[in-house]
């Protein structure tokens, strides 16, 4: 029996024909003998790779589908060749072992004395072996980006080497004694807004170019007992791969790779979800972390969730835009309401016919600025975290907190309080606190305005053009409410091709 480290699995060469005894004894001379078909079988007590996992359960995976190369300088047709593949098929199915019979056509014979070298080429395919006259070995595998970081998937890319000598006195060979050559990374993920009902996809970015992502191919040398003489980073740096949840909160991600020693890079992880959900990258630092062949680590990790940003706000409109089209960037609007609504500058009800039909009136507008309003800067305690989506695809966390009309006495859509403009007032953690935000108040971000000369989108996270459902005396212009740190304010003579926000009193 050979002991082997790193999950060793043993086989045994087995020839099939007729060996005579007579034959045997003469081999060591040279003499010739009948040609021996080939076959190999290679058996394992539990499974594949006998790796184990305390969060996803233990890695099985069997011989199904695989092919064997064997390796050896063998006679054929009386002459000695060069180091050649015998390229053998298997009939196994779900066992815990194989047999691996040769495939070719060529009559051939073991050379004995020489060595044997096996290669399972994995039902990941496409890994190319050669075996050098000085005894070392060669294997390379492939580009594997079908890796989809699932436990199962992983078992397509395990790939085996091994190395026997053929017993000189009967021209058998001996027991094959293999060992894996990659070993396999989990990412235990972890975070309350992973649902198994929505995929996660988890992408890994190495800092400084360390290839240990399965994204591309590479080459290893062995020795000629099958100890690694060169395996160390011959991967890719980025992978990605979209995957369900474990269960609800949890992601296990893996992926085989070959054996590595830490650099003093970084393994980037970042995550995002089908329902638009962010989080916030983590990394792991390599220096002195390694991963050895046939071993499998595990490395939990807690995700902060980054909320998908609101885009409500996104876009923009001309006044009362028919059909309710926004308006395009960089492109003076075409699409605002030009029908006659006659209006006295004292008459500010709703007159609006479509987009701005639902927006608060003149007078409303009014009266929300009767009462305080706080501008928030959106990075304090207790204030707005909300990321809302701008037009041109950025984010603003600022904005306006208006009083709710619930709370405002005399709130009225026919008479106006009488207040024009007002300062808002900064908000701070200190007020924040004090006040009932989320209940009595509402929130309006920052999200800029298109010019009505040109289209050209600004003022994005520092003012905000809100239109009303009122028109201005003719057909050109029309009432709004904007927003700045500075001032709260009623405009009356805004030109309709401006691009402002549609909003509902609250």
């Amino acid at each position: 029996m050979i002991s082997a480290p790193l999950y060793a699995v043993v086989a045994l060469l087995v020839c099939f024909g007729s060996c005579q005894s007579s034959d045997n004894t003469k081999v060591g001379e040279g003499a010739s003998v009948t040609s021996l078909p080939l076959t190999a079988q290679i058996g394992e007590a539990s499974s594949r790779v006998g790796m184990s996992d305390i969060y996803g359960g233990a890695f099985s995976c069997y011989w199904n589908s695989d092919k064997l190369s064997v390796y050896h300088p063998y006679v054929l047709s009386g002459a000695v060749q060069n180091m050649t593949p015998l390229e053998f098929g298997t009939p196994a199915t779900n066992g815990t072992s194989a047999a691996f019979s040769y495939t070719g056509s060529d009559a051939y014979r073991y050379n004995p004395g020489s060595r044997l070298y096996a290669f399972s080429k994995g039902t990941g395919g496409g890994y190319a072996a050669s075996v050098e006259n000085d005894g070392t070995s060669t294997l390379t595998a492939p580009a594997l980006p079908s890796q989809n970081g699932t436990l199962a998937d992983c078992a397509t890319y395990d790939a085996l080497y091994g190395s026997a000598d053929v017993d000189y006195s009967t021209g058998l060979p001996g027991l094959l004694a293999m060992h894996h050559l990659f070993g396999m990374m989990n990412l235990h993920l972890t975070s309350s807004t992973f649902s198994t009902s929505h995929l996660v996809t988890v992408a890994l970015t190495t800092s400084d170019g360390t290839k240990i992502l399965p994204a591309g191919g590479g080459t290893a040398t062995f020795n000629a007992d099958g100890s690694p003489q060169n395996s160390a980073g011959v991967w890719g740096t980025s992978w990605s791969a979209t995957i369900t949840p474990t269960t609800d909160g949890v992601v296990d991600v893996y992926f085989m790779t070959w054996p590595f020693t830490g650099s003093n890079g970084t393994l980037i992880v970042s995550c995002s979800d089908d329902t638009g959900n962010t989080y916030t990258a983590r990394t792991i630092t390599l220096s002195g972390f390694s991963l050895a062949a046939a071993q499998l680590k595990s490395k939990p990790l807690a995700i902060t969730s980054t909320p998908a940003a609101n885009d409500t706000y996104s876009n923009l409109y001309a006044w009362d835009a028919i059909d309710s089209q926004p308006a395009t960037l960089n492109t003076v609007p075409t699409n605002a309401n030009t029908t006659t609504i006659s209006t006295g500058e004292s008459d500010l009800q709703n007159r609006a016919l479509y987009a701005c039909k639902n927006c608060p009136n003149g007078y409303e507008i009014t009266w929300y600025m009767s009462v305080d309003c706080y501008w928030d800067e959106g990075n304090i305690s207790g204030g707005n975290t909300t990321a809302y989506k701008l037009a041109d695809g950025t984010t603003t966390t600022a904005g306006m907190w208006l009083h709710k009309s619930s709370g405002i006495t005399g709130f009225s859509s026919t008479v106006s309080s009488g207040t024009g403009s007002r300062t808002p007032i900064v908000l701070t953690s200190a007020l924040a606190s004090g006040l009932n935000l989320s209940t009595d108040y509402f929130f309006l971000p920052a999200a800029g305005c298109t010019d009505y000369n040109t289209g050209a989108f600004g003022n994005a996270g520092a003012f905000g053009l809100y239109w009303s459902s009122t028109p201005y005396q003719n057909t050109t212009f029309a009432d709004y409410m904007m927003i700045s740190k500075n001032v709260i304010g009623l405009g009356v003579d805004c030109s309709r091709l401006y691009g402002g926000t549609l909003w509902t009193a609250q």
